[in-house]
């Protein structure tokens, strides 16, 4: 029989695994969208997103979660020419469609110190090898996006695991 003070624990156990995203899932959700394409769900876990890697298909929507103390900004030098940049609110649920087909680089602002970023893959971009190796070359000429450079070695790793470079 349980007691008062473990139904307690258990209970404020459970409230801080759901504050704090340790229940979200660590792949990315997704379902057929009702206006086409299909939504696909990033959600942030501490100062990581989950997946942190996102391959999805022009016309798709991505869907952040868990954005409590967290906001999403495209990294300006890492975003294909035609796709609109993305800058949210603090705890906003965004939810962005791509269209464009090539590689987004996003970031959590006021978590980028910490590394908090993503990628999103739209369809097969031609040369991908040559996009990472241009963003990588663009950290030099801003600073500000340093923090990426690790998130390009990783995502070059998961696509040649994928089959993809």
């Amino acid at each position: 029989m349980k007691t008062k003070t473990t139904t307690t624990v258990s209970l404020l156990a459970a409230l801080c695994m759901a504050t704090f995203g340790i229940f979200s899932t660590a792949s990315a959700e997704h379902h057929e969208s009702t206006t086409g394409g299909t939504t696909h769900t990033v959600a942030a876990q501490g100062v990581k997103f989950s997946p942190m890697f996102l391959y999805i298909e022009p016309g798709d929507t991505v869907t952040w979660t868990n954005m409590i103390g967290h906001n999403i900004e495209t990294i300006d030098i890492m975003v294909p020419e035609g796709q609109e940049k993305v800058l949210t609110e603090m705890g906003q649920l965004p939810a962005i469609k791509f269209d464009t087909v090539g590689i987004v680089v996003y970031k959590c602002t006021p978590h980028w110190g910490a590394r908090m970023g993503g990628v999103i893959v739209v369809g097969k971009p031609d040369d991908p090898n040559a996009i990472i190796d241009a963003y990588t070359a663009a950290i030099e000429t801003d600073p500000s996006s340093k923090p990426a450079k690790g998130l390009l070695k990783k995502l070059r790793v998961d696509m040649e695991s994928k089959g993809l470079l």
